[in-house]
């Protein structure tokens, strides 16, 4: 029976980032079979941060679209203080985090790879707006077509 890692890949994207500069690695998603941006925004400064994606025709971005197909969103808006509750949001193709309302949130997007533009098949997590005083860590769970001691890397097309 494969187990966690030999059937998801997970791939650290963000890491503690001002809000206002996520700078988030692409991932290839030739292999996935869905694919789960998991965020954590940590910080209480108000200045609303909004998360969308953008997809690529390779991990360097060079040709690139922001992500227009709407997809499934869950979020634990006061994570970590008082709620473990991932609440589903109306499928969307971007969230705003409100700090001055929660300023511990938990945001997981749901991308299903069949979703891409013809031509682009790699994608990130994108920031607008934010504060920097206020950190954004994320992680990227793929879920593998095929099982494996060791999963592909997905940092490379």
């Amino acid at each position: 029976m494969p187990t966690f890692p030999e059937n998801y890949k997970i791939v650290g994207i963000v890491n503690n980032a001002a809000a206002n500069s996520l700078g988030a690695d692409y991932v290839c998603c030739k292999n996935a079979l869905k694919v789960w941006f998991i965020v954590r925004h940590s910080g209480s400064t108000d200045t609303d941060l909004t998360l969308s994606l953008t997809e690529a025709t390779d991990v360097a971005g060079g040709t690139n679209a922001a992500v227009t197909a709407t997809f499934p969103i869950w979020v634990d808006a006061d994570h970590g203080t008082t709620s473990d509750a991932l609440v589903r949001q109306t499928d969307a193709a971007s969230y705003v985090i409100d700090p001055a309302l929660y300023g511990n949130s938990l945001v997981v997007f749901e991308w299903d790879p069949a979703k891409h533009t013809a031509g682009y098949d790699c994608i990130t997590l994108t920031g607008a707006n934010g504060n920097s005083a206020n950190k954004v860590n994320a992680f990227v769970i793929i879920e593998e077509r095929y099982a494996q001691a060791t999963p592909p890397s997905a940092i490379i097309d």
